[in-house]
């Protein structure tokens, strides 16, 4: 699909976020881990590296998996997205298709998963592809994703991914 774009946001004090216009998002927990070079030097596979970034991230917020609104999900391939529910702890390993067949994952489902379409509906505009992920995450906790605003959006979870299936992070944003 060919496209371009580019994204950006912005970070700042709690202080400085207090007096804005939008309601502040806080990244209330992150982590991050790189396994391997390629999925040739994986350790296990289908195992991926967003199983400690989760963890990581989910215990620095203080939440677990089900306290999560919406998800935010890298997802240059269906099977990375898929993957990423599983090694996040919204299911078991293996349970993954299950999962997704028992779950309404638009943005009015019970979960909402990459409201904004993720890369797989917009395309994958190189660097910023990713960061879209992150500007959505923002965008739906402030309560500014207009027709696709999930109903309950207090914690967003969006996950990133690096190399090839080799470093993956998270992270736990959250409304002030």
């Amino acid at each position: 699909m060919p496209c371009t774009g580019g994204a950006a946001f912005v970070v700042t004090t709690a202080a400085r976020a207090r007096n804005l216009a939008h309601r502040p998002v806080t990244v209330a927990g992150f982590g991050e881990r790189l396994t391997h070079k390629t999925p040739t030097y994986a350790p296990e596979m289908p195992r991926t590296p967003v199983r400690d970034a989760a963890a990581q991230a989910f215990a620095m917020a203080g939440i677990a998996p089900g306290d999560v609104d919406m998800v935010q999900l890298y997802d240059c391939y269906t099977i990375t997205a898929l993957l990423t529910i599983e090694d996040s702890g919204f299911c078991a390993t293996g349970e993954g298709m299950a999962f997704v067949a028992g779950h309404d994952l638009s943005f009015r489902g019970d979960f909402p998963c990459n409201t904004h379409g993720g890369q797989l509906g917009m395309g994958q505009t190189g660097l910023s592809g990713g960061t879209s992920h992150v500007i959505e995450g923002v965008r739906q906790v402030q309560g500014r994703a207009g027709e696709r605003q999930v109903a309950r959006h207090d914690v967003a979870y969006v996950t990133g991914t690096g190399g090839v299936m080799s470093e993956q992070t998270a992270v736990v944003l959250s409304g002030v």
